[in-house]
């Protein structure tokens, strides 16, 4: 009698039809994200790289030129630039912000699809997020491009996508709960914006966390800026490109925690609220 060896352990595994199913519908959705960014416009995927090169010089000329900022010293010793150390935080930032700012508009672009047929209304922000993940591909790859050529690389590289990748996932849980808040209330989306722009200068991007003091206006304002869920996240990246060293265990782990815990909740809020949203005229 033949025998069986094959360990179950060992079969492929299958993704149930359902998870195809929304696994196809994310696609669909990042290519049409894609598609509408893009359509009609002469320089296409260049507008990915421009609006972030000029931001960067904008923000190097006033605090790099006008204001003498100094940037720390990179592994080499040779590419103390300001503007690549500001490029290493921003990377991370756009992808947050884009996401954030973005979920409300993926939600209102899907809004009579909803009413018309179901499906797991989720995928359009997930999918939503996987296109801005690519399209900050573009910007996280011209910085790795300069740091090689300037002699600034190593393997720690490798942290420079998983960083972009926590702050997509962080990102996208606040970003299901301002959907779905948004969706009744349509003043959260301004709030957003006046609230990103905030938080942008609470997280060391413009700045160096050393010049920061202690306190000011009696408010505990190195503390704050150190437990902005962000600074782990741009401190993984910026350990990974432009410093090259293994990024602490501590921000990676408190980055992970933040990133994976708020998108848990968000996804469960986003599930829970959704069908209500969608049933409402």
């Amino acid at each position: 009698m033949a025998v069986n060896h094959t360990d179950p352990s060992a079969r492929p595994l299958r993704l149930s039809p359902a998870a195809r199913t929304s696994a196809r519908l994310v696609r669909s959705f990042a290519e049409r994200e894609t598609k509408a960014l893009y359509k009609r416009n002469v320089l296409g995927w260049l507008w990915s790289l421009l609006k972030p090169l000029t931001t960067v010089a904008v923000y190097s000329l006033v605090f790099g030129v006008i204001y003498r900022a100094t940037a720390p010293p990179t592994a080499n010793g040779q590419a103390e630039v300001f503007a690549l150390y500001l490029f290493s935080g921003l990377v991370v930032w756009n992808v947050f912000s884009t996401i954030v700012n973005g979920s409300m508009r993926w939600m209102d672009g899907v809004s009579e699809l909803r009413k018309k047929i179901y499906f797991p209304t989720e995928t359009a922000l997930i999918g939503g997020a996987a296109a801005t993940l690519l399209q900050s591909s573009l910007e996280a790859l011209v910085l790795v491009l300069i740091m090689t050529v300037l002699a600034n690389v190593s393997w720690t590289l490798v942290f420079l996508p998983v960083a972009m990748l926590l702050a997509a996932m962080f990102a996208l849980g606040l970003g299901f709960a301002a959907a779905i808040v948004n969706a009744r209330y349509r003043d959260i989306q301004h709030l957003t914006t006046i609230v990103l722009s905030v938080g942008f200068f609470m997280v060391p991007i413009v700045y160096t966390p050393d010049i920061v003091p202690d306190r000011a206006y009696g408010l505990p304002v190195a503390r704050i800026v150190e437990l902005n869920p962000l600074n782990s996240v741009i401190a993984v990246a910026r350990d990974a490109v432009y410093f090259l060293e293994t990024p602490d265990l501590a921000d990676l782990a408190t980055a992970a925690a933040w990133a994976i815990g708020t998108f848990a909740i968000g996804l469960a809020f986003f599930r829970r609220r959704s069908m209500a949203i969608s049933e409402e005229p």
